[in-house]
């Protein structure tokens, strides 16, 4: 019993080895499976990713003056307009300060709410021509509705027994403030040598302002017969309702026969506006440079002209994957700096499918006489030649989130 006893021991002994063995081989063999495709796909190059330069600067803090432009300059400084790539073509819509609420009434009205919102699409094409020389095509429209603000008021309503007619009044006041500005954009970037680039950017502004509050009144008529009995409410009010001439008065509110406009501002005018950009490469690797923008140099004839703005900035890729910038800049006539930072990390991936991702988050100070403060984050997704782009700009004013900035964009390389 013991002699057999030990040897089922031994030999029980001897399997658990063999197991362990064979198991050890096969997780190691399991394990250098995962890890080789692991590597395969991690094992990527790190690049800058392609984007839609408006979302792009936007996610990054509005820092744009040292930064080289892979997209198309109709936003950020021309001067980088050397190292586009290839050809590209961009689409994007921004969406911000969209707010609709319903405002306390006054005495006198029924309703009173507010709705603003502010819509910027545009679309640009970029490429280089012969060796270096970068352009870029594009078209720009900003729609501002600032603030409409819709009342009606309480209905006025009478009876003239001796003309057996009704009458009733319903006032709507629309008070608007409304700015557009759209028009296309030419920029083109040229070396004066390799380590030194100048560009302009050349805008067709066209620009509406207006402002006032339009009053339509809302005309109800009835005019019943003589049988009908006017002491009868149960006769007298299907009567009034069956003579009422309610197709007559929407088409005469349509119209606006019956109301009136109070003007504060209508202006529209068409001009020209030259922005001027130099950029230098800092380091001989490339991964520091410079940047110069002098904006709104001529606006002759654009209503409300903007300020001319004078700005500075660096950006820096100490890595591939990695790049940041800032920007200071003066407005003419304004005191104090506006300060603008932001910084991006991208991975691309090209095992299996073309792909890769963009994070990117900036910060903007605006000194003014309220000064703003603006915090941004965004993302850009790649798979082939497809690119999307997301950025949210949000106010640090304490103000609720629908009211942030968001703004979309695709655009194609090919």
């Amino acid at each position: 019993m013991h002699t057999d006893s030990l040897g089922l021991k031994g030999e029980n002994m001897l399997s658990r080895k063999v197991y362990s063995f064979q198991h050890s081989k096969t997780e190691n063999c399991k394990l250098k499976t995962v890890t080789c495709v692991l590597c395969l796909f991690l094992c990527q190059t790190f690049s800058p990713i392609l984007a839609n330069e408006a979302v792009r600067l936007a996610g990054m803090g509005g820092a744009f003056v040292g930064l080289y432009s892979t997209e198309g300059a109709i936003f950020g400084n021309p001067a980088g307009l050397i190292n586009v790539q290839a050809n590209n073509l961009s689409v994007a819509l921004s969406a911000k300060n969209l707010d609709y609420e319903s405002l306390p009434t006054g005495e006198g009205e029924q309703l009173n709410t507010s709705l603003s919102f502010r819509l910027s699409p545009s679309i640009y094409y970029s490429r280089i021509i012969g060796s270096a020389v970068g352009i870029s095509l594009g078209y720009v429209d900003d729609l501002d509705n600032r603030s409409s603000v819709l009342k009606i008021e309480n209905t006025e309503a009478e009876y003239i027994v001796d003309e057996r007619k009704f009458a009733s009044d319903t006032d709507t006041v629309l008070e608007y403030d409304f700015f557009r500005e759209r028009g296309p954009v030419f920029s083109l970037g040229y070396p004066l040598n390799p380590r030194l680039a100048i560009g302009i950017r050349l805008k067709y502004r066209h620009r509406i302002i207006k402002e006032g509050a339009i009053h339509r009144p809302l005309h109800l008529e009835a005019v019943h017969g003589e049988e009908v009995n006017r002491n009868d409410a149960t006769k007298l009010l299907p009567a009034i309702i069956d003579n009422l001439e309610i197709e007559d008065a929407i088409d005469r509110f349509k119209e606006g026969k019956d109301g009136h406009e109070d003007v504060i501002a209508d202006l529209s005018g068409s001009g020209l506006d030259l922005d001027l950009g130099m950029q230098a490469q800092l380091s001989a690797s490339g991964n520091v440079s410079a940047g110069f923008m002098l904006d709104h140099l001529t606006q002759r004839r654009i209503v409300d002209p903007e300020p001319s703005r004078i700005t500075f900035g660096i950006g820096a890729m100490p890595k591939k994957w990695l790049v940041a910038a800032l920007d200071l800049q003066k407005v003419l006539g304004n005191s104090g700096l506006n300060v603008n930072l932001g910084w991006e990390v991208c991975y691309r991936w090209q095992r299996w499918f073309s792909g890769g991702i963009a994070i990117r988050n900036g910060f903007a100070h605006e000194s003014s006489s309220e000064a703003k403060d603006n915090l941004s984050i965004g993302i850009g997704l790649v798979l082939g030649g497809s690119h999307w782009d997301y950025t949210l700009v949000k106010p640090l004013d304490g103000s609720p989130i629908r009211k942030a900035g968001h703004m979309f964009s695709s655009t194609t390389r090919f």
